[in-house]
């Protein structure tokens, strides 16, 4: 699709204060657009089941201009505009701006007023801060470059309705089924698909029809629903796949699958890695690899208690895992030191995320590579991703925090205390510290070996 938005960022710089939270005077406003899944959603979700940033672009004019972007959409979803770094819901503006802004004319009149909707459309009409405006939105598509499309070739091929007999159907499902199984089709496997195919043409079923019929056997049979690549030393086929689901998370292309079916794969093997790490499906890889390594699902799901939740403004959570991928990146298309992981003196950051970090001069809210000289955040153990995905979002305990370490950067996973061994929490009468209660932890002999190797990671 095509999607065109006529937007404009109005009164950037404000004189409402803390009302506003912590939205900083004169920032650019950043439009997100999003794809957006309604089916099945609730008010208490926005009424969004799924969403899926599409594109970003910062505003700074106050004069209407136009924004163009070619996005994927899937069947189900619509698109949306977001003010990402907006100051807060509406419900909240209203209260905030009531409390703290009571003394501003435009709100005087509905300070005293009860809840509802005459007063929250009054406070947000007179309502003069940072607004995303929108005046037109435009969509179209969806787009069709090339037809037959892919999907298209890959199950017809060349055909057409009219060619469609018994032969040719029996041919394209023998083709369709090496696509789908990413392998030539054992002896006997697509057997009683084609008879399924052929009983269904011979008691009148419409030739594509029971052509259809037969790509959904096949979407339902095992040699697509799994991915069994035998025990031992792999065949090249299967070398193929196992690849190519690795670093591209999707079926062995032709190039792959030929170089395989004539053995000519592991003589190529180095050369096929460079190609795919080049190629944008790797993204896929760096994703899911540091995601499933870092447990990097973790940001977000524990976000930090109400008194600081102002230093986890403006997405940093999607920030943190981008800075995270966008160094692992870095580190593989380049080829650093494996020692970069541990002490690097950059890392990725955008504007909000810089300023989260106490570092200035970083403008933007795309990241970009930022020298760390002179700091001590550097190499993942100074990634707001990694120091999140090790805490709880209120508080750190250095005993999660080494064995976090410890698994993820050193490969080694210490073994459970022993059953009789009380758990380390905090004195929450202050009297006592969560190092004095691990020094005291590590007199322990049946503690000390473990804790030894746990505590000063943590600490760290």
């Amino acid at each position: 699709y095509t999607i065109r938005v006529k937007a404009a960022a109005i009164s950037r710089h404000h004189d409402y204060g803390k009302a506003l939270g912590d939205f900083r005077n004169g920032d650019p406003l950043v439009m997100e657009i999003a794809a957006v899944d309604r089916r099945g959603s609730v008010v208490s979700t926005g009424n969004v089941s799924k969403m899926i940033s599409l594109a970003r672009v910062e505003l700074t004019n106050e004069e209407p201009e136009w924004f163009e972007w070619d996005v994927y959409m899937e069947t189900g979803f619509e698109p949306e505009v977001r003010f990402r770094n907006g100051p807060m819901a509406a419900k909240r503006m209203v209260r905030m701006l009531t409390t703290h802004a009571a003394d501003k004319p435009e709100f005087k009149p509905f300070v005293d007023m009860k809840g509802g909707l005459e007063k929250a459309h009054g406070v947000l009409k007179g309502y003069q801060g940072p607004r995303l405006r929108v005046w037109e939105i435009g969509i179209e598509g969806p787009h069709v470059d090339v037809w037959p499309t892919a999907g298209h070739r890959a199950l017809y091929g060349e055909l057409t309705r009219e060619e469609l007999d018994a032969e040719t159907i029996h041919r394209q499902l023998e083709l369709f089924a090496e696509k789908a199984f990413r392998r030539p089709p054992v002896e006997g496997e697509v057997e009683p698909i084609q008879n399924l195919v052929a009983d269904s043409l011979k008691a009148g079923v419409d030739p594509l029809e029971a052509f259809q019929l037969g790509c959904q056997a096949i979407l339902c049979a095992p040699g697509f629903l799994y991915l069994n690549l035998g025990e031992g030393p792999l065949e090249e086929i299967a070398l193929a796949s196992r690849l190519s689901y690795f670093l591209w998370s999707s079926p062995p292309d032709e190039m792959l699958l030929d170089l395989a079916v004539h053995k000519n794969l592991r003589a190529e093997l180095p050369e096929q890695v460079t190609r795919m790490l080049a190629d944008p499906r790797s993204d896929r890889f760096v994703h899911h690899f540091v995601r499933r390594w870092l447990d990097l699902d973790n940001i977000g799901a524990m976000p930090p208690s109400a008194e600081f939740l102002e230093y986890y403004r403006d997405n940093l959570q999607s920030a943190m895992r981008q800075e995270t991928e966008s160094f692992f990146r870095h580190v593989l298309d380049t080829n650093q030191n494996v020692q970069d992981f541990l002490d690097a003196d950059y890392s990725f950051l955008n504007r909000e995320l810089a300023l989260h970090y106490g570092i200035e001069g970083v403008e933007g809210n795309g990241l970009q590579k930022v020298s760390l000289q002179g700091s001590r955040r550097g190499g993942l153990i100074g990634h707001g991703a990694f120091l999140t995905a090790s805490a709880n979002g209120v508080d750190t305990s250095p005993v999660v925090r080494g064995i976090y370490v410890l698994e993820k950067l050193l490969g080694y996973s210490p073994p459970p205390p022993p059953p009789d061994v009380p758990l380390i929490e905090p004195d929450i009468r202050g009297a006592v510290s969560i190092r004095d209660q691990l020094e005291k932890h590590r007199n322990v002999a049946t503690c000390a070996e473990c804790h030894r190797k746990i505590d000063p990671l943590g600490f760290a």
